[in-house]
């Protein structure tokens, strides 16, 4: 009898854990990779050897990112000033860190009202196609504006890619849309949405964001699903070139500020590149 119970208690188990969605924890690499470099943030600071953080300006050698207003704004369409204290470690993840407060800048120099937190790769560590898998949370809000995305590492704006870039507004999508873009060489842009993102894949939850570029396609997953496809046939100035990782939290000028909470944070479980096996 105590047997049976036993069976019957573990018959129930396994059916539910059959009955799961598949664990977020399980990577979606397609075949034929190899692990090249990973973070998984389980220590106590930053890695300074593959990030500089809280600055456009490269720790190494002092290269500030193309086209930057200085070393704690890109441009202004970012609301906010980029600080170190938005960019830390805590429980095993890396913290982009949005706020909404009063902040005095020095470069550039201006009273900001929000700050916000940003990691690099320039000079550090980049690829030249491969995949990349990164695990994440990102925020919402109607002024919030996340992303990860990677910049031509000859200091040269043009090619970017934006791996996955969440805009809480934008006046020619509107609310709650994650871009995919490609911007070439060629100063083309080859854009897509995916609509209505938060309600239809929650960004409080955790996803394994896919990211695989090949000398003929693009191609972006989520938790290991396809979401779009980009051709080389379709562009002109396919990138081809090593480039670096951007990982930033941000607030866009443009965008309004009235459904959106504060503090607020994009979450990196971690970050993984993989070579094509030759």
């Amino acid at each position: 009898m105590k047997f049976m119970l036993r069976l019957l208690i573990t018959i129930l188990v396994l059916s539910v854990v059959s009955c799961q969605s598949p664990s977020v924890n399980s990577a979606h690499v397609p075949d034929g990779y190899t692990l090249q470099w990973s973070d998984e943030f389980e220590v106590s600071a930053i890695d300074t050897a593959s990030w500089t953080a809280g600055s456009l300006r490269d720790s190494r050698y002092g290269d500030l990112v193309p086209g930057a207003k200085g070393d704690h704004l890109l441009n202004d369409h970012y609301a906010g000033y980029i600080t170190t204290e938005d960019s830390y470690l805590e429980n095993g993840s890396l913290v982009l860190r949005n706020q909404k407060r009063s902040y005095t800048g020095h470069n550039p120099a201006g009273t900001y009202s929000y700050t916000s937190g940003w990691v690099m790769s320039m000079h550090k560590i980049y690829f030249n196609k491969g995949y990349l898998e990164i695990k994440a949370r990102f925020p919402t809000g109607d002024k919030v504006w996340p992303a990860l995305w990677l910049i031509a590492e000859d200091l040269t704006w043009g090619p970017e890619w934006d791996i996955f870039e969440y805009f809480g507004y934008r006046e020619d999508v509107g609310f709650d849309n994650m871009g995919v873009h490609l911007y070439s060489a060629e100063n083309q842009w080859h854009s897509a949405w995916l609509k209505q993102f938060d309600k239809t894949f929650r960004c409080d939850a955790w996803h394994i964001y896919g990211f695989e570029w090949t000398d003929q396609s693009a191609t972006w997953y989520i938790d290991g699903k396809k979401v779009h496809e980009l051709l080389a046939s379709q562009t002109k100035g396919w990138p081809d070139e090593n480039m670096y990782l951007v990982l930033n939290n941000g607030q866009r000028s443009e965008s309004p500020d009235s459904a959106t909470v504060w503090p607020n944070a994009l979450y990196i479980d971690y970050v993984k590149l993989y070579q094509k096996n030759k």
